[in-house]
């Protein structure tokens, strides 16, 4: 997005984005009517399973808070955990808002530098986080991929070309970062020549300055990877914390599920096409992947969910997974700024500007 745009008009944007799926989701309802039937299926409702589906999202908030607590403990520094439990929640909602995710992480070290973790300490520790969910990503659907193979061709039919290029996209960048942490030089070789071609096309703009952030980037990565070469414990333990904390999300699902009365997938077959359809949408640069994962949810759970509770599902699904971490993101925010002395207001006007601020500091490092 064009840096000297309005900020105002980049909010406007970055809202459609988020509502017009939303929206265009609703008139499909409304046309096939079968928005009133959702509702009636939400009405009906075990709020046993609401509540469930509620605790796998907040046990996916926790898990990456756990992986913050775990590496900057082991580092030195003793965050409390509702802290960092902030921390994830700012993350997430940020990550929601912002095309491609780009706010989450650089928002999430500007209120760890607030608890006086250093900077290049508190990328650590978000790369660290990021790098081990994206291989438990890769590991746990590679390794469901071979299991429910039939059970996943059967649902995704012709669509499995999306699922085949998210795959590639998601494994190549958990390759790359891997291969940062192994060769400095030749990661420093590579990203120079794709400076330089990307100059050519005019697409980098500022070349020297976008060759020093990489060159800083390239350090806190290599630094926070090759920690593990020397505490390969550390790493089982960040790893089976990242698969915790993506099971706990692709749970969610599940809840819905059995939620809608539903019965005859099993939990494995489920997660299986709920991890298939992450890898399908992720790597879209939405907010939220907005527009893409309710696509790719609509292809691949058609034959699952029958066609009066297919809508239901996918607004209860993103609701439980997207919409409710804006929210929450909304209210902790809101309420930390009330706490620091801010009226309501004040403090949703302090949110955008730090937002902003800390968004164009990135840019001017770029």
């Amino acid at each position: 997005m064009d840096e000297s745009m309005n900020p105002r008009i980049k909010r406007l944007i970055n809202l459609a984005m988020i509502l017009v799926p939303l929206m265009i989701v609703l008139v499909i309802g409304f046309s096939d009517n079968s928005l009133p039937e959702s509702w009636k299926a939400v009405r009906s409702m075990n709020i046993k399973w609401v509540i469930l589906a509620v605790l796998c999202f907040i046990g996916f908030l926790s898990m990456d808070a756990l992986s913050l607590k775990y590496f900057l403990f082991r580092q030195g520094y003793n965050i409390r955990f509702h802290d960092l439990m902030f921390v994830s929640i700012v993350g997430q909602y940020y990550s929601n808002i912002t095309p491609g995710a780009s706010g989450g992480q650089p928002m999430q070290v500007y209120y760890l530098h607030k608890k006086d973790v250093p900077t290049g300490m508190a990328t650590s520790a978000v790369v660290v986080r990021f790098f081990c969910f994206q291989v438990m990503l890769s590991v746990i659907g590679t390794v469901l991929w071979i299991r429910y193979g039939a059970y996943i061709a059967e649902h995704t039919g012709g669509n499995k070309w999306i699922l085949i290029v998210g795959y590639i996209y998601n494994v190549v960048m958990v390759v790359g970062v891997s291969f940062l942490a192994l060769s400095k030089q030749a990661i420093h070789k590579l990203l120079s020549w794709c400076i330089r071609i990307g100059t050519r096309l005019h697409w980098i703009r500022h070349p020297e300055s976008t060759q020093h952030r990489i060159e800083k980037s390239e350090e806190t990565f290599h630094d926070s990877l090759t920690y593990f070469r020397h505490n390969p414990i550390d790493l089982v333990i960040q790893m089976l914390i990242g698969g915790l904390q993506l099971m706990f999300l692709m749970s969610v699902l599940v809840m819905i599920y059995h939620g809608l009365g539903l019965s005859g997938a099993t939990y494995g077959q489920l997660v299986a096409m709920n991890v298939c359809e992450f890898l399908a949408a992720a790597y879209t640069p939405l907010p939220g992947a907005s527009g893409a994962q309710e696509g790719v949810f609509g292809l691949f759970f058609g034959k699952i969910f029958p066609e009066n509770l297919l809508v239901a599902a996918l607004l209860l699904w993103r609701f439980f997974t997207y919409y409710i971490g804006i929210l929450l993101g909304i209210t902790v925010i809101t309420l930390h700024g009330v706490l620091e002395g801010n009226s309501v207001r004040e403090a949703a006007k302090a949110s955008e500007n730090m937002l902003e601020e800390v968004m164009e500091q990135k840019s001017t490092n770029e």
